[in-house]
């Protein structure tokens, strides 16, 4: 990508973050091991121009695959929207690695095609497209500043529903249940129940998400900002879940603990927080993919395929932990996300300062204020971050570390001085010359910590990993409330945590239409017993929402 001020162009609204070119970001250790499972899912004879793209960025491959024919896919216009906007989006991300002249005016000729067609696209064809052609709009535009694309993303903006408006008045408040309405009805009450069927599900409204964020830099509207932080505190207050996401199977689906998140739903929200980090610059958002990422994702590979729907409490009987062969549209779900969260570990915020936004072993190789800078990360089991410096000759430039919010405590050593205590929740910047064998040290204290959840239920986690009570059987027990008095103690097996509770048997929590229900309430601690919980990533059957055991 392009330095962070080249990729300014007014009108739109100078992003907050601009990720760093895919080749500049190299990842290890923990994510890079998620992104080699990604990968195997993923077969070379059978790809599309997208998936391949992806995964060439993924393996970081020198080479980029062929560019699709673009002119084809717009000349198969107003049909077939959902095939150009991926043959688009790989085009798009070819020439911008090749640095190809012809390859982005092809890219140009093809958005004139589609411009000349969108009026005859009605608002559920667009919809789904609409998160990646905005993507894509805005990307050539920051690129190549023609003037039509700007009109381009007021005609989506005008076409699709009003996204900022479902988040301020958000109308799911409980699990959704689309009414049986024909899809070609067009009265007024009927086009409004299948605009509702449409956002109700968990893939479109993290895409409606993303928009909201889009359309923000597009508009510079207060509303349109506004609308992402509402959403996410909607989406987590009436369907959240501890693994940082939401129900959806594939509606939307409240805060049952045994309801499902399907794949779609998570892959497309890691991409709207990616989009919502750039436009709004809330590191709370980092925060939040993180803890995606490491239970909701990471929890969906399998040694013979993948589990499509993420449950955070069920038994080992249940059809969900029966792992499938991912389809097509899984597989490129996947490779999308995988992106998303790779651009979000080290980026830029303007010219001269440098931020390291996930916590992963990476190397990011870069220019500050025209200098050559390498920075490579190492965490260990506790959280702590070190930070090496290399550059060309010293260098003014600043250097920011998000420093969890999930952290009792936190300080930071720079070159050998003296540490220093720092906000924990926060992001911290230093700003100074750095020069070849500068070493950031960010040290961490983390204690396993109890999250609240819905009707009194609590949830234990360790840094941004969710514990849970494994069920390798189906008859495997797990009626047990936790102590409310209880102090959970970490412990280490295998350079694995988990964590060790106490708790109480909770007989009155039982089985019901063949899934484990909501957490009872108001139940009186008894016999205590001391759990293992392990980390919900590698879990199967489980249970990860508990009800409170108290003392009075």
């Amino acid at each position: 990508m392009p330095t962070y001020r080249h990729y300014c162009r007014p009108p739109l609204v100078d992003p907050v973050y601009v990720a760093l070119p895919d080749g500049a970001v190299h990842v290890e250790g923990r994510l890079q091991t998620l992104v080699d499972q990604v990968l195997a899912l993923a077969n070379p004879d059978k790809v599309l121009p997208l998936d391949a793209v992806l995964a060439t960025k993924l393996g970081e491959y020198t080479d980029m695959p062929p560019a699709p024919d673009i002119e084809s896919a717009a000349a198969a216009l107003p049909d077939r929207l959902a095939d150009f906007t991926q043959a688009m989006r790989a085009a798009v991300m070819i020439a911008v690695a090749e640095k190809n002249k012809n390859a982005m005016l092809a890219c140009i000729r093809a958005m004139h095609t589609l411009e000349d067609k969108l009026a005859g696209i009605d608002e559920y064809t667009l919809m789904p497209a609409a998160a990646d052609l905005v993507r894509c709009i805005q990307e050539l535009y920051r690129r190549t500043g023609q003037a039509f694309l700007l009109d381009m993303m007021e005609r989506v903006r005008s076409q699709v529903p009003d996204v900022s408006g479902v988040f301020h008045s958000f109308p799911f408040l409980k699990a959704f249940v689309p009414e049986p309405v024909p899809d070609d009805a067009m009265d007024d009450t009927s086009r409004y129940f299948r605009r509702m069927k449409m956002l109700g599900t968990g893939r479109m409204i993290a895409d409606a998400l993303a928009l909201t964020a889009l359309f923000a830099m597009y508009s510079g509207s207060a509303r349109d900002a506004g609308a992402s932080g509402t959403g996410l505190t909607s989406l987590e207050r009436f369907h959240g879940m501890p693994t940082g996401m939401f129900t959806a199977d594939p509606y939307l689906a409240g805060r049952e603990p045994s309801a499902a998140t399907d794949l779609p739903s998570i892959c497309a929200m890691l991409e709207a927080l990616y989009d919502l980090l750039c436009a709004g610059g809330d590191f709370t958002v980092a925060e939040r993919m993180e803890i995606i990422t490491e239970n909701a994702l990471a929890n969906v590979f399998a040694k013979d395929g993948i589990y499509k729907k993420q449950v955070v409490n069920r038994e080992a009987n249940e059809p969900t932990c029966e792992a499938q062969a991912p389809s097509r549209a899984d597989i490129r779900a996947l490779l999308q996300a995988m992106i998303a969260v790779r651009r979000c570990v080290w980026m830029v915020k303007g010219e001269a300062e440098l931020a390291m936004l996930l916590p992963y072993d990476s190397v990011c190789l870069t220019k500050m204020n025209g200098v050559p800078v390498r920075v490579a990360a190492k965490t260990d089991q506790s959280g702590s971050i070190q930070l090496a410096v290399e550059t060309k000759h010293p260098v003014l430039f600043s250097l920011s570390v998000r420093v969890p919010a999930y952290a009792d405590s936190a300080r930071i050593t720079v070159s050998g001085q003296k540490p220093k205590m720092v906000e924990c929740g926060a992001m911290h910047t230093i700003s100074r010359v750095f020069q070849t064998g500068d070493k950031i040290s960010l040290e961490l204290t983390c204690k396993p910590y109890i999250k609240t959840g819905h009707r009194g239920s609590v949830s234990v986690l360790y840094r941004s990993l969710l514990m849970a009570l494994p069920l390798p059987e189906p008859d495997a027990a797990w009626q047990y409330a936790l102590d409310d008095r209880a102090k959970p103690a970490v412990v280490w097996t295998d350079e694995k945590p988990g964590v060790k509770i106490d708790a109480c048997v909770a007989p009155s929590w039982t089985v019901k239409n063949g899934r484990i229900p909501s957490p009872p309430q108001g139940l009186r601690m008894e016999e205590a017993y001391e759990l293992t919980l392990l980390p919900y990533q590698d879990t199967i059957g489980r249970v990860a929402v508990f009800p409170r055991a108290g003392h009075e």
